[in-house]
Formats: structure tokens, C-alpha cells, sequence
């Protein structure tokens, strides 16, 4: 009871004294009770108005984080993810006995056109040069055929292939032969536009006097480890039958390599 009397005694002082004005120690009392309280720090406060702030957007926020998601996961496993793409087919790898049956042999020839002449070997590999002129690399260099159709002193076809053991062996050379004839040394030919019909890898043609002949017309290809050619030359021009014919022989040997 004595306790009760005493604080009746003291709120009543502090009435007297007015509203705006503790005692001090009720005020270190209070200042005790909140040094004692665990508080809040101030990341967690400016947290949650945060995430208060954020709710009205969540959905949207739900779809940017998918739309994230999808987008790290195309760059990381590209676009076949759950539609795998079709791997890209493996080059053909040709061998020597693949080269009759691509060229225009006596088994294969068209009506109208007869093989007269069959080269092979090195012999062959170096017919597109000119005599005492540079030849055809021997790296990597595995056989070569060739052969004359229709052949007259006035002219007449050629088909022509080299294989090479790997593609960069084909390419080198490739390079070498399509320099014999654009070098003022050489053939000296002016690559036709458009190019060849879409033949092979990479591809050539040309039309001009070449090979001791005032007129040829004349497709060089690379498919593969494999070069190729088809020629028409005439001691006066090539017709336009004989310039379509070769074209014709040209894009079946093309597609014989295939």
C-alpha cells in the first residue's frame, strides 16, 4: 500500500508540473526498458517497405524472372533445347575408285558423247598446266583421273578429277589450280559471273582461250577432298550447244559426288 501511496504521490507532482514534462526517472527508466529491447535494424525495416512496395508488381516481376531464365538457358545450350536440331552431316570422304563413277567414263557416258582417251595419275593431275609451267601440289595427293570425249583436231570435252587424302590437301590445291588460270603466267582468265552454277564446295568458271585452243569454257570445282572439271574447247568458239552440253555434264558429275 505504502508503494501505491507513492506513486499516487508522484503522478500527481508530475500532473502539477505539466503534460509536456517526465520526471527523469521515469524518462532513464523508459530509456533502460529500450536499450534492453531488441531492435530492428534499419536493412531489415527499408526490406520489408520494400517487399511491401514490390507486391502490387510481383506477376510482372514472376514473368521478367522466366523470361531471364529462358534467356540464359539459349545462350548456354543454344537453340535445341527440347527440339534437339539435326547435326550437321559429315563430308563425304571419297576414295579412288569413287573417281569412274563421277567422271564421264565408257559405263556412264550419254548418247552422243564417246570416251576416246583415258589419263591417270600424275599425268592426268597436271594436264590443266602449261608445259614447263608450275604443277599441281603432291602433298596429300592420292590419284587422278581424266578423260577425252568426242575429240577432234577442232576440239572436243574433257572431264577431269583429283583426290586428295583430306580436304585443307584438296583446298591447297584447289588454290593453285584456279591461280594457273587467272595468272597473267598462265591462262590468264577472267572468273565468269555468276560463278558455277552452284557446284561443290567452291567453284569456277571461265570462258576464254586456254589450253592451246582460241575458245574453251571451262567449270573448276572442289567437293570435299575431291577436285573436279568439266571443259569444252574449240580451235574457233564453243557453240552455245556445246557450251549447254557442258553444263549439263558438269552439274551430273556434281551430283554424282554428292
Amino acid at each position: 500500500m505504502k508503494r501505491e501511496r507513492d506513486f499516487d504521490q508522484t503522478l500527481r507532482v508530475w500532473l502539477d508540473d505539466g503534460a509536456d514534462r517526465a520526471p527523469e526517472r521515469f524518462v532513464w527508466a523508459a530509456l533502460d526498458d529500450v536499450e534492453r529491447t531488441a531492435q530492428r535494424g534499419a536493412w531489415l525495416a527499408s526490406l520489408e517497405g520494400l517487399l511491401m512496395n514490390l507486391k502490387p508488381a510481383a506477376p510482372i516481376l514472376g514473368v521478367a524472372a522466366v523470361v531471364l531464365v529462358a534467356a540464359a538457358a539459349f545462350q548456354l545450350f543454344g537453340p535445341g533445347i527440347g527440339n534437339p536440331t539435326t547435326p550437321t552431316p559429315t563430308p563425304r570422304a571419297f576414295t579412288a575408285a569413287d573417281l569412274p563413277s563421277i567422271i564421264l567414263t565408257e559405263a556412264n557416258a550419254p548418247d552422243g558423247l564417246t570416251v576416246d582417251a583415258t589419263t591417270t595419275g600424275r599425268e592426268a593431275l597436271n594436264t590443266p598446266f602449261r608445259p614447263g609451267g608450275p604443277v599441281m601440289p603432291a602433298d596429300g595427293f592420292v590419284d587422278a583421273l581424266m578423260t577425252n570425249l568426242n575429240s577432234t583436231e577442232a576440239g572436243g570435252f574433257v572431264t577431269w578429277s583429283a583426290l586428295y587424302d583430306t580436304t585443307a590437301a584438296a583446298d591447297a590445291a584447289f588454290d593453285v589450280l584456279v591461280n594457273e588460270h587467272e595468272a597473267a603466267d598462265g591462262w590468264a582468265l577472267t572468273p565468269e559471273v555468276p560463278a558455277a552454277l552452284g557446284l561443290g564446295d567452291e567453284a569456277v568458271h571461265y570462258a576464254g582461250p586456254a589450253y592451246e585452243f582460241a575458245a574453251a569454257e571451262i567449270y573448276v570445282w572442289r567437293a570435299g577432298n575431291l577436285l573436279l572439271a568439266a571443259v569444252a574447247v574449240d580451235v574457233a568458239r564453243v557453240s552455245a550447244d556445246d557450251a549447254e552440253r557442258l553444263r549439263q555434264i558438269a552439274v551430273g558429275m556434281d551430283e554424282r559426288a554428292r
